[in-house]
């Protein structure tokens, strides 16, 4: 054999190795007509030991599922039909054996006007989740979330003579599940029984800060992980889109890593009540701007997005407070999204004390506290602690709080150390947050839609109102005391609180049709009083 034909040779056995290599790593399979794409799963490597999901003690961001690439064009997939209403009709059904939950991330999502893409299972077609041009109208890399079983069919519905859609199809992740085999993340998870829903009456005097927090999503080691993070303002008020969140949920990431992190905003339900999915808007890039670490700071990261917010969202850039007096934050609230589920609020009302995560930590670079209504979870990681005024003022690390211990400690990392405390001058983020320089030491928040939000120390201490007979009364401090009397000052009700809460309800079916004084006395708060209309 000459040498030509041995480099021949060579080269041939090197290309049927690649081959072999690439049909072996491939981790799907088609039908005969692509009409069905089934994934190729591997079982032993999706559920996770008690053990293992416990990262939000150990301040670590929450595991929610295994990556499995795909990189498909679906207009080289799927099925097309032409309905006798000369509609365009494209489907294609996606089999993940055995799963529970899993969710289809796209590098490209772009539906024409006019067109509408179906998502529905086997099992429930009735039920179908609608997409429209207006989800991501722009085009560009989108996320269908929330997707329960084992099968989802994708149908592209459009009038006749609208374009194809542009639909490419990065990758499906498939929810780790625990040993119960639930999955461990999601929506309207079992494990959150104790958390409240943002928009319950406890969330009422937060519905301003709630629209800057947001849950956000990185890939790492095949893996997807889950955090929570809020806008935040910053002293030129320009709306510039920046995150604030912890550091740990980027831990062993690159820049790059890091460039390709999700952010999901409005990911909520509207009532008090869990009913249907939520809808979300979505967000896919950022540029690292701060990591703080956890070992030795104060676990802090600031995030700028890649692109600026879109005009017509609704969101809140929050406000912030560097002060490192734990005194003077008696009560308040986190905003987060535990074990990746919608976004829910919980409360303190004690003041915070100093400390630090671990001895490498600097003294007092931490917040502690625990909880009075509520607890976190896996995925709150990164979530904001905002101080009765509304102003952030520290970022979740972890702890011990969970629904089966809720009254155990949290630790926060505090703004005060990640605004400008590090020996490290690079760490600081008031060269973002002031780069004017104004020395500000606190600073409202900004809405998106409108730049005369009032400071959020003018929010209402009581908020009151009546429902299907009830006098639903919140309050933003602990209630101690309640009396309800007429315009004559007749007492026509009182009420002691023997436990600590900030919701009360009243029966009023009773009453007289009229006008009635509604006095609450408050924790740290003087008595106050609303007129009530029945």
């Amino acid at each position: 054999m000459n040498l030509s034909s041995f480099k021949i040779l060579a080269v041939l056995s090197l290309f049927v190795v690649c081959i072999s290599l690439t049909a072996q790593n491939k981790q799907y399979s088609f039908n005969k007509d692509k009409s069905e794409l089934s994934l190729i799963v591997e079982k032993e490597r999706t559920k996770l030991t008690v053990a293992s999901i416990q990262d939000k003690k150990r301040g670590l961001p929450l595991r929610e599922a295994k990556l499995y690439a795909l990189d498909i064009l679906t207009d080289t997939v799927g099925v097309w039909s032409v309905l006798p209403t000369k509609q365009n009709v494209w489907k294609l059904t996606f089999t993940v054996p055995e799963a529970k939950g899993f969710k289809i991330g796209f590098d490209d999502f772009y539906l024409p006007e006019g067109s509408l893409l179906y998502v529905y299972s086997k099992e429930n077609l009735k039920n179908a989740v609608v997409y429209k041009h207006e989800d991501n109208p722009h085009g560009g890399a989108y996320s269908i979330e929330n997707l329960k079983g084992d099968n989802v069919t994708l149908e592209y519905v459009a009038p006749e003579g609208v374009a194809k859609p542009r639909l490419h199809v990065a990758d499906i992740g498939y929810k780790y599940l625990d040993e119960q085999n639930n999955p461990i993340s999601g929506f309207d998870n079992a494990s959150n029984s104790c958390m409240v829903n943002i928009n319950c009456p406890e969330g009422s005097f937060w519905q301003n800060q709630k629209k800057g927090v947001l849950q956000l999503r990185v890939k790492k080691w095949n893996s997807t992980y889950l955090c929570s993070g809020t806008l935040i303002n910053n002293t030129n008020e320009d709306k510039t889109p920046y995150v604030l969140t912890a550091y740990h949920c980027f831990e062993n990431m690159s820049l790059e890593e890091i460039s390709q992190a999700e952010f999901f905003f409005e990911y909520e339900t509207p009532d008090c009540e869990v009913m249907n999915r939520p809808t979300y808007k979505y967000h896919k890039g950022a540029q690292a701007l701060v990591l703080n670490p956890i070992e030795d700071g104060s676990d802090g990261a600031l995030l700028k997005l890649s692109e600026n917010i879109p005009d017509d969202w609704d969101v809140y850039y929050n406000g912030w407070d560097r002060g490192n007096e734990g005194k003077n934050i008696t009560s308040g609230a986190i905003i987060h999204h535990p074990l990746g589920d919608v976004k829910k609020i919980t409360l303190f009302n004690t003041p915070l004390t100093s400390d630090k995560w671990d001895k490498g930590n600097p003294d007092g670079s931490y917040w502690v506290t625990t909880y009075s209504l509520g607890a976190t979870e896996g995925g709150s990681s990164g979530a904001p602690i905002f101080n009765q005024n509304g102003l952030v003022v520290g970022t979740l690390t972890g702890g011990d709080s969970d629904c089966a211990t809720p009254t155990l400690l949290d630790f926060y990392g505090k703004f005060w150390y990640h605004f400008d405390q590090s020996p490290d001058t690079d760490l600081h983020m008031s060269k973002y947050l002031d780069s004017n320089n104004t020395g500000a030491t606190r600073l409202k928040g900004l809405s998106a839609l409108d730049d005369d939000t009032p400071d959020p120390t003018q929010q209402p201490d009581i908020i009151a109102y009546i429902e299907n007979e009830m006098l639903n009364v919140s309050t933003k401090d602990v209630i101690k005391k309640i009396r309800i009397a007429d315009l004559f000052g007749r007492n026509i009700y009182t009420y002691t609180a023997e436990y600590e809460l900030q919701k009360h309800q009243i029966p009023v079916s009773a009453w007289r049709p009229g006008v009635y004084v509604l006095s609450v006395e408050m924790a740290g708060r003087s008595t106050k009083s609303v007129k009530i209309i029945k």
